[in-house]
């Protein structure tokens, strides 16, 4: 039955040197009994966005007709699992937004594996080391008064991810700033022919989500902060924390959420990331002493 398990480990070997020039690449070990994987997928790429709307939403005539005004708009931006998501639909009213986005990945780090079989023992211990990093900065405020908006927004860094659903509202404001950067990765699985005994998925990464609304609907809040340490069982990593909120009516609400792990096994390329990017020392300095992630854009930062 090692076969089985040899197979597989061969099988992942070549697709990560087939993919160590590519944008992806992903590994799996297959026992008698449990299963784990992995896939990553990156690029080369430098992406920054800046956009202003002002306006009042409100019906258009057209050929005798008159057509419902609506406002919608709807991103979807991400790398190697780091990602931000967001969702706007507004009816008929006044509204204006400003949002500066920006994103800056890189692929050009070997990816490594190896594998350890001590002599007189059946348990394999596998290694992944990947340094494929990813920065994302994204700054939003809106201001909206009419007949109803919904506003969504989601953040994710490597199975940890921080959202919010600000619903049903006919008076919203809202500023929101987000900070997510990875670092590098690193996995290890130990294994028999008959099971996976562990696995660890461990990325060095920062997630940080600053909001400040007035809501007069629903708002939602959520987040999740995910273990390193795989369940063979339930083919999942099980969160240490995680929270859900709602508010009904007219609230004002301020949130700071920040999640962080550091795990570092690689060799890491500082050329990427120029310094003061993102400009993220026009923050307002209460927030930036807050999130301590200074260092990141002044090129201090020891790890």
């Amino acid at each position: 039955m090692k076969r089985d398990l040899q197979l597989a480990l061969v099988l992942a070997s070549m697709i990560l040197i087939s993919g160590v020039n590519a944008d992806f690449w992903g590994s799996s070990i297959g026992t008698n009994s449990t299963y784990w994987s992995i896939y990553r997928q990156s690029v080369n790429i430098s992406f920054n966005l800046s956009s202003s709307v002002e306006g009042t939403i409100s019906p258009v005539d057209f050929r005798g007709r008159s057509i419902q005004p609506y406002y919608s708009n709807y991103a979807d931006l991400g790398a190697n699992d780091v990602r931000l998501r967001e969702r706007t639909y507004a009816k008929e009213g006044k509204y204006k937004s400003e949002e500066e986005t920006k994103l800056l990945s890189a692929i050009g780090n070997e990816i490594l594996i190896d594998m350890v079989k001590p002599s007189g023992t059946d348990v394999y211990t596998i290694n992944y080391r990947e340094a494929w990093p990813v920065l994302l900065t994204s700054n939003k405020t809106m201001r909206y008064s009419g007949q109803g908006i919904n506003d969504r927004d989601f953040g994710g860094n490597n199975l940890d991810f921080i959202g919010s659903n600000l619903l049903y509202n006919p008076e919203l404001a809202k500023e929101r700033r987000a900070l997510l950067w990875l670092r590098s990765m690193n996995a290890t699985v130990i294994a028999t022919d008959n099971a996976i005994l562990s696995a660890d998925f461990k990325p060095t990464k920062y997630l940080g989500y600053l909001i400040r609304t007035h809501t007069t609907g629903i708002a939602d809040f959520r987040f999740r902060q995910t273990s390193a340490s795989y369940d063979p069982k339930r083919r999942t990593y099980p969160p240490i924390g995680e929270g859900a909120e709602r508010y009904y009516g007219n609230f004002n609400i301020g949130r700071l959420i920040e999640m962080r792990s550091t795990f570092e096994n690689v060799t890491y390329n500082e050329t990427w990331l120029p310094c003061e990017y993102c400009g993220w020392a026009d923050m307002y300095p209460d927030d930036r002493k807050k999130l301590e992630v200074d260092c990141i854009f002044n090129c201090s930062c020891p790890y």
